[in-house]
């Protein structure tokens, strides 16, 4: 959702020795605080990784492995910056939010067009997501979801994509998520990232969702990370930023 200052049949991955992403330890936290971050490592060890939009993270815990982010398409003169962040990583996110004109605001076609020079390069060498969509128009706008990665794949048959980021956010059912998720999965055959997610509802209901919905994740060999949304106060963080709210200490459980 947030920035700093992108039918899979038709998708050829180019793999060689891409670094091997641990089966254990998919939970994570999207932030941009990493003393808030540092709160989730504290009394727990269930969340080993971290992302913050950006291709950098200082400041950041040893505890978390980072995960840098291409958040939009990189510019001539930031390409070499972003890659050579790239390559010391094991894994890296694609284009943030492509099909929301409030976020990286891409068309299928552009992505596809500059996802050769921006992320090839690091085919074999880091393990690379796609372009993370929303859930928001899914299967009704055709630039939208899962309709803009059709798009996308069928525009960037050479694409380099390992792994399939989503978001979801929403008042719904745990039910619905997890559908939502094996249609994503069975779509594309690629491992799934959700790299961030949200029940929209009371604290007590989030917490009933996470005991729901985390078990399940863990244990789908399919779903490779997750990430529930975020790190900031009033969220995963209390709203005193001065350690987890009940919704964090239920994530770390």
């Amino acid at each position: 959702m947030r920035s700093s200052i992108l039918p899979a049949s038709t998708c050829i991955a180019l793999f060689s020795a891409i670094p091997v992403i641990s089966a254990e330890g998919k939970r994570g936290i999207a932030y941009n605080n990493p003393t808030w971050a540092a709160y989730f490592t504290k009394n727990s060890t269930q969340v080993t990784w971290a992302y913050n939009w950006a291709y950098t993270g200082p400041g950041l815990t040893s505890s978390l492995e980072f995960v840098p982010m291409l958040w939009g398409i990189a510019s001539s003169n930031d390409v070499g910056n972003w890659q050579t962040a790239a390559l010391a990583a094991k894994a890296v996110l694609g284009y943030n939010e492509p099909d929301l004109n409030t976020q990286a605001n891409i068309i299928p076609s552009d992505a596809a067009g500059n996802w050769t020079t921006d992320m090839n390069p690091l085919a074999g060498k880091v393990s690379v997501g796609a372009p993370a969509v929303t859930n928001a128009g899914n299967g009704l706008l055709p630039y939208a979801g899962l309709g803009w990665l059709d798009s996308f794949f069928e525009g960037c048959t050479s694409c380099t994509v390992d792994f399939i980021p989503l978001h979801w956010y929403a008042n719904d059912t745990a039910d619905n998520f997890k559908a939502y998720l094996t249609e994503a999965h069975e779509r594309f055959n690629k491992t799934i990232w959700v790299t961030e997610f949200m029940l929209q509802d009371s604290a007590d209901n989030q917490i009933a969702f996470l005991k729901d919905v985390m078990p399940w994740m863990d244990q789908q060999s399919w779903i490779g990370r997750y990430a529930y949304f975020g790190a900031f106060e009033g969220m995963l963080v209390n709203g005193q930023g001065t350690g987890l709210s009940s919704i964090g200490e239920a994530y770390i459980a």
